[in-house]
């Protein structure tokens, strides 16, 4: 649980709440994806179900320790050795069950789910059971452990449970039986429903900070100039950071430059995403291209994005995941606006985005970051992609048209 990065509170919360001896049966670790909830609920039942957890002092010579926790409080770990922790390092403990959505194909009867929710089916088949006479199915949460030290139920992104999931799980939540727990793990807690909250213990997860992001990534042999930079873009998401370096991406050439102009970018899908928005930009504030020419790189890069997700994910909706790599975009771009802003007001830029442009004045910067936020939130509201992009990217080119960048 140690190793958890990032997560001071959450973690110091969750070790007084072991030492007391009285654990809740039900929980919701909440806060932004990415950021250790997964790891935190898997260490947590790791820590139940080990069959010779180990006791020390938080202050016990050069080992880890928790911050906002006295020296001399008795920290509860997980041995690391047992059969029971082996088990659950390799995904085989019998007593502990992860549900997610992708399960829907496993008990979706109908066989057409997209597995974009998580369905009535999923929750009654994996965790509560279901007594109909023509489709029983027995409820694992109220089976004996099978070794003996308690029945875990993890359940990701629980706020995707569709209302009857939610409802069929609230009447187990309303008698949980001994030694069995749930921890729900969400974005967004407001999406469960209030009785459900309100029978649960709540954990917040908050975004990684930026050094602590910068230092994970470096361990992993990400150069200090790229890491400070996947830092400040990723929100405090070590998982996000993590899985654009996963993935190459290919090589892209612009085809929407002028000949002789034209430039390919490789390595890194996010890297390659960084410097093709960052040189439209460029490009549009020089009045070397327009503004639907911007909208339709972000727009590429939003799609590349979708297909990377649905790579790793094929149940995900190709709409929604274009969608949300266009809110992603047009986060960079907000960023790219902020170093101009910055260059302006002379302030310090941690880890500026590639660009050949520096300073714009502060009424611009303002307007084109309020169409950026205006957009990613009508994106939200299920607003056609490229229409939206081409009228931010029109406010951008209105913005700047006839104004000089300032000079520093």
């Amino acid at each position: 649980m140690l190793n958890i990065q990032g997560q001071p509170r959450a973690i110091a919360h969750l070790q007084r709440v072991l030492g007391s001896g009285r654990l809740a049966s039900t929980w919701i670790f909440f806060g932004p994806p990415g950021v250790g909830k997964f790891s935190t609920a898997l260490a947590l039942a790791k820590t139940c179900l080990c069959e010779n957890p180990q006791q020390r002092a938080n202050g016990a010579g050069t080992k880890k320790s928790l911050a906002g926790l006295s020296d001399d409080f008795q920290l509860t770990l997980a041995c690391g050795h047992c059969d029971s922790c082996n088990a659950v390092e390799f995904s085989a403990h019998p007593d502990l069950h992860v549900v997610s959505r992708n399960l829907i194909r496993y008990h979706d009867r109908g066989g057409k789910s997209k597995g974009t929710t998580l369905s009535i089916n999923v929750i009654r088949g994996e965790i509560t059971g279901d007594d109909s006479p023509e489709h029983r199915v027995e409820p694992k949460l109220y089976h004996r452990p099978i070794r003996g030290r308690g029945k875990w139920f993890i359940i990701d992104e629980a706020d995707l449970m569709e209302l009857p999931a939610q409802n069929a799980l609230l009447k187990a939540l309303e008698e949980p039986p001994l030694n069995s727990y749930i921890v729900m793990i969400t974005r967004s807690p407001g999406e469960l429903l209030g009785t459900i909250r309100s029978r649960s213990q709540i954990v917040e997860f908050r975004p990684l900070p930026a050094a602590v992001l910068a230092a994970q990534l470096k361990q992993r042999g990400v150069d200090e100039s790229r890491a400070r930079l996947l830092a400040r873009l990723t929100d405090g998401s070590l998982g996000h950071a993590l899985a654009w370096l996963q993935d190459p991406g290919g090589k892209h050439e612009d085809e929407d430059q002028a000949d002789g102009e034209k430039e390919e970018f490789s390595g890194p899908a996010i890297f390659q995403w960084i410097q093709r928005l960052s040189g439209a930009m460029d490009n549009l504030l020089l009045g070397r291209s327009g503004g639907m020419t911007a909208a339709q790189i972000v727009q590429s890069c939003a799609e590349q994005y979708a297909k990377i997700i649905l790579r790793h994910d094929p149940l995900s909706s190709k709409d929604r995941a274009v969608r949300d790599g266009a809110i992603v975009m047009l986060g960079f771009i907000s960023e790219w606006f902020d170093d101009r802003l910055r260059y302006a007001l002379g302030a310090q830029i941690e880890a500026s985005l590639p660009s050949g442009t520096q300073a714009l004045k502060p009424e611009i910067v303002d307007r084109c970051m309020n169409a950026c936020r205006r957009a990613q939130a009508e994106l939200d509201r299920n607003a056609h992609v490229g229409l939206l992009l081409a009228a931010t990217a029109t406010d951008w080119e209105q913005a700047m048209q006839h104004l000089e960048p300032l000079t520093i």
